[in-house]
């Protein structure tokens, strides 16, 4: 009696399905439990830590080498890294709260705080940055982020407040 090697073909196949389930389940449901996980402790999860630190790389990012701005930069980095991501995930859906982050966090005045908040509300082109942010969504906020950058509208924001 000759013994047939079994395939291991549909054990394979089996584990590979089961990987690229799982892979799209944790897409599908990472922002949620997330924002579950945000919701319980009141604290910041691993997710948010991740996506602070990435801001705080990109506000340090924007040194001159000119101390007095350097050191309101480090001031900005600082301030977004010690806030609570629902604080600024609050921020998202009320233009009071926005003006009030931007004012604690930047070297603006508080009438240019007032003036971004409410060009970032009445701008439509804003509106998708502040669900993502709002919804916890930090794909989706750095695609707008992006998307802003590349269509000018975060430099025309710049250009605006500094007239």
């Amino acid at each position: 009696m000759r013994h047939r090697k079994k395939s291991k073909k549909p054990l394979i196949l089996t584990i590979i399905c089961a990987i690229v389930v799982l892979l799209i389940l944790c897409v599908v449901f990472i922002f949620p439990l997330n924002n579950m996980l945000r919701s319980v402790t009141g604290n910041d999860t691993p997710g948010d830590k991740a996506v602070k630190s990435e801001l705080v790389k990109r506000v340090k990012s924007k040194k001159t080498g000119d101390s007095t701005k350097d050191k309101k930069i480090d001031r900005a980095a600082s301030i977004l890294g010690k806030k609570k991501m629902s604080e600024i995930m609050a921020a998202a859906k009320s233009q009071k709260k926005t003006a009030s982050l931007i004012e604690d966090s930047s070297s603006l005045t508080r009438a240019q705080s007032q003036k971004a908040a409410q060009e970032i509300f009445s701008n439509d082109e804003y509106s998708g940055l502040r669900k993502a942010i709002n919804d916890g969504n930090w794909y989706q906020a750095y695609q707008q982020y992006q998307k802003l950058s590349n269509n000018g509208e975060l430099n025309q924001l710049q250009q605006d407040l500094n007239q």
